[in-house]
């Protein structure tokens, strides 16, 4: 087994880590106190990815829980934990209909975002296939070094959380 291989691993168990519903908690009620709106939850994941933890309910100290996940995840597996949070969310309908509609939106999206004009996109299985092969460390590497997928990311699970 490779160290690529153990990552995944270990990357996959944490799917099932209870220690993040927190991170998900901290992120309901953020949104809920301060009433969002479409594509504000966007504007708090761009922040967190700058380290601003800020926007972030206090209450319950969420905001200081929050960023100690994500220290720690950035530590243990050099990502961030809004990513692996924006995946897991997706992930919670594989194997259904919706599935396949979120990741062909993300691909649209993330083409849409990198030409600037609407088109078919290249690659419908941008994020699918990695997050069916359980290549996690190559799909969240992909997600953080590519700002028109990290948007698109972004834009669909704003659109999950407020539906």
């Amino acid at each position: 087994m490779t160290n690529e291989d153990v990552l995944n691993t270990r990357i996959k168990f944490e799917f099932e880590n209870p220690v993040y519903d927190i991170a998900d908690e901290a992120i309901k009620y953020t949104m809920q106190k301060y009433h969002y709106k479409k594509y504000d939850l966007v504007k708090l994941v761009m922040m967190i990815y700058n380290n601003d933890y800020s926007y972030i309910s206090n209450y319950n100290d969420y905001r200081d829980q929050f960023k100690l996940l994500d220290t720690y995840f950035e530590k243990e597996y050099h990502h961030h934990l809004i990513t692996f949070l924006m995946i897991k969310e997706i992930l919670t309908y594989k194997n259904t209909d919706k599935y396949v509609e979120i990741t062909e939106d993300i691909a649209n999206l993330e083409t849409l975002l990198r030409l600037k004009r609407k088109k078919q996109a290249e690659d419908l299985s941008i994020f699918s296939w990695p997050a069916e092969n359980e290549k996690y460390n190559d799909l969240m590497m992909n997600i953080e070094a590519n700002d028109n997928f990290k948007y698109a990311m972004a834009i669909i699970y704003d659109k999950i959380k407020n539906s």
